[in-house]
């Protein structure tokens, strides 16, 4: 049976999305269906009714004990010491070589998100099979905007393309990790911009973005693929927890709040910020624990949980409070309801500037400077301006009448038969 390989190092945010693209994959194709990731995410990729495969790691204990880490995480203005980038390379050492272990019977090699292409481009190389980058932010260059991960600024279009040159010229951290990948898979030494060009011309790329979120930019190569979304499988059988059923049954629509993959060790303080929010407004609060350890400081009006999928709970509430993580950012447009953007670090900036534009959330709040007055007014503003709800609304209808995983499916068969 053909089978294909999915690479997601990451977090739960990386892999969720993936369970439903390659659930997508298996019964349309026929094919067996692998993803690789850390072991905490193996019980959801195995409920899926797909085949785990271990990639060494645990992301979120590697954040919580890198104090460069831990630093970025929460905002804090630094330059990276020599020790600190080489704690970021090291912290994938062997990770290559496990992709190569977990697509040892690969027919396609599908590598997901910033590792995943980084590494997954050489596994492929080595194992001579079609493959193709997965990517749930824009990465490939364009001239309408910088890279995501830069922020929100926009530097005109000679200035942005400009800014993605320089991004990828970050990769020159990694190359002493490559060139050792290359010589463990028997791979000849190749420069940095020999495979970096090789993979901007040619390689297949494939967004998991819907183009009523980001338009697919005019100027991208044939090859960058604007899918629309793919979304975590739900399990049809999901039973929540009796406690919050309770809760949800107990009022009017709560707030929901949530910081997702965001290992900071400030967890307490915006617990008390978020309670302290949420009686201001007189709403009452669904708190996510996540990472970052949330409570709900022991207040009636707050009832926090752990994992509950998203398109299960996000329909019930009134609004979400949030981090702007691509798979969160995707699930409130989904459930057309408002945001209260609390963006940190990497691209969560872009999708909150880009929540906004879009008039769903009132402007971002910056999470290290957050207080609780100005969340609260944020809150209103979401709740009590219906503008907000109907352009949630508008979006949600857009959304439901795509189909990403269908259109990505359909890429990847072809590449399944250029291949073949």
């Amino acid at each position: 049976m053909t089978t294909i390989v999915i690479l997601a190092f990451g977090t739960r945010g990386d892999v969720a999305p993936l369970t439903g693209l390659a659930t997508r994959l298996r019964d349309d194709l026929g094919v067996r269906v692998a993803i690789a990731a850390q072991q905490p995410y193996e019980q959801l990729i195995i409920d899926a009714g797909l085949d785990y495969r271990q990639l060494p790691g645990d992301t979120e204990q590697s954040t919580r004990d890198s104090t460069y880490g831990q630093a970025m995480v929460d905002g804090e203005k630094l330059r990276p010491s020599k020790q600190a980038l080489a704690g970021m390379r090291d912290d994938l050492a062997g990770v290559g070589e496990a992709m190569a272990t977990a697509a040892a019977d690969a027919d396609l090699l599908l590598c997901e998100g910033p590792v995943g292409s980084l590494l997954g481009w050489h596994v492929a190389e080595v194992a001579d099979i079609p493959s193709a980058a997965l990517f749930l932010q824009p990465s490939t260059p364009t001239g309408d905007f910088a890279p995501p991960a830069l922020g929100t600024r926009s530097f005109g279009r000679w200035g942005n393309r400009t800014a993605w040159t320089m991004a990828a010229a970050g990769e020159k951290l990694f190359t002493p990790l490559i060139d050792d990948l290359r010589a463990t898979l028997g791979l000849p030494k190749q420069s940095r911009r020999a495979y970096q060009h090789r993979r901007a011309d040619t390689w297949p790329q494939l967004h998991g973005i819907s183009s009523h979120v980001i338009p697919r930019p005019a100027d991208w190569p044939t090859h960058a693929h604007l899918t629309g979304y793919w979304w975590p499988t739900e399990t049809a059988d999901y039973t929540p927890p009796a406690a919050l059923v309770e809760f949800l049954d107990d009022g009017p629509p709560p707030i929901y709040i949530g910081l997702g993959s965001t290992a900071t060790t400030h967890g307490d303080r915006l617990s008390h910020i978020f309670a302290d929010a949420l009686a201001k407004t007189g709403h009452r609060g669904i708190i996510h624990r996540g990472w970052a350890n949330l409570h709900g400081n022991n207040a009636p009006h707050i009832h926090a949980i752990d994992d509950v999928p998203h398109n299960w709970l996000l329909p019930k509430t009134a609004a979400a409070v949030h981090h702007c993580g691509a798979g969160t950012t995707a699930a409130t447009l989904r459930a057309a309801i408002p945001s209260v953007a609390i963006p940190g670090i990497m691209d969560q900036p872009f999708w909150a500037h880009r929540l906004h534009q879009l008039g769903v959330s009132p402007p971002p709040l910056r999470r290290t400077t957050l207080t609780a007055d100005d969340l609260a007014a944020a809150i209103t503003t979401a709740t009590t301006d219906p503008a907000y709800t109907d352009h949630a609304r508008s979006i949600s209808e857009l959304l439901r009448a795509e189909n990403g995983e269908l259109a990505a499916s359909r890429i990847i068969e072809q590449l399944l038969a250029d291949g073949g």
